[in-house]
């Protein structure tokens, strides 16, 4: 059973694809008999795979389950707040994707002893669940798995969720 938070963070990634270019899923296994469930897999009009693994709490993100980062790129999406509490566990070459509510500007201005006065502008942000940020870009990899199989899996899921959206509207 998915909590409130996991689904409004699914909800801020679809919104983030573009409808005409990105081809995703959600829940995909990997593989005919797999055992890796990626939680978001995308794949776009420049034959790119982006992986996504969604996280709500730190338990969650310390969690036993296995991180399915098979794409050219890999993401985390979270709450603000866990990413403050997690920010320096994220691999490198993973990205992270914030929920915020919005970026609040602030700017500080200082004059030195000559009388010469600086400005400094900065966005703090608010944690919340507006938008989805990308506070850490993903490193391009090689492909994880077969480029076929990851699209064959896609596939199927995809036909999955067409089925059980087909067998609502009968019902």
């Amino acid at each position: 059973m998915k909590t409130q938070k996991t689904k409004d963070l699914e909800k801020l990634l679809e919104n983030k694809f573009n409808p005409r270019n990105d081809f995703y899923v959600f829940e995909c296994t990997i593989g005919w008999y797999g055992s890796e469930i990626v939680d978001c897999i995308k794949y776009n009009c420049q034959r790119e795979i982006s992986c996504y693994e969604i996280k709500q709490s730190v338990q969650d993100f310390h969690s036993k389950n296995k991180l399915t980062f098979v794409g050219n790129k890999n993401y985390f999406v979270m709450p603000y707040e866990l990413y403050e509490k997690v920010k320096n566990e994220i691999p490198y070459e993973i990205g992270c994707y914030v929920a915020i509510d919005h970026i609040e500007q602030k700017e500080e201005v200082t004059t030195n002893e000559y009388g010469i006065t600086n400005k400094k502008h900065w966005g703090e942000f608010i944690n919340g669940f507006k938008e989805l940020y990308c506070i850490k870009s993903a490193q391009r990899l090689d492909l994880k798995a077969d480029k076929e199989v990851i699209l064959s899996s896609m596939l199927r899921c995809m036909q999955r969720d067409l089925n059980r959206n087909k067998r609502f509207e009968y019902e």
